[in-house]
């Protein structure tokens, strides 16, 4: 179906660079890795064009690497 973050529609997209959103990720990552955060979802939200896709399919990277990705479905 082409939706999930390593799909081929996916494997050509942009990127963040290592250093932009740095901040928004060490926090998601945070989050991720908390294991006493009562919070089981986390809301990502900004204008349009801010970057949110980007760091979605940055964090679905980066979970996946580290085996923490359980889902990730993208919509384009």
């Amino acid at each position: 179906l082409g939706a999930g973050h390593c799909s081929a529609e996916c494997l050509n997209a942009l990127k963040c660079h290592p250093e932009t959103q740095k901040a928004v990720i060490n926090d998601i990552m945070s989050w991720v890795n908390s294991k006493h955060s009562k919070e089981c979802i986390l809301w990502l939200n900004g204008p349009a064009g801010a970057g949110k896709l980007l760091i979605l399919q940055t964090m679905a990277e980066i979970c996946e690497n580290q085996n923490k990705l359980i889902l990730s479905f993208f919509f384009s």
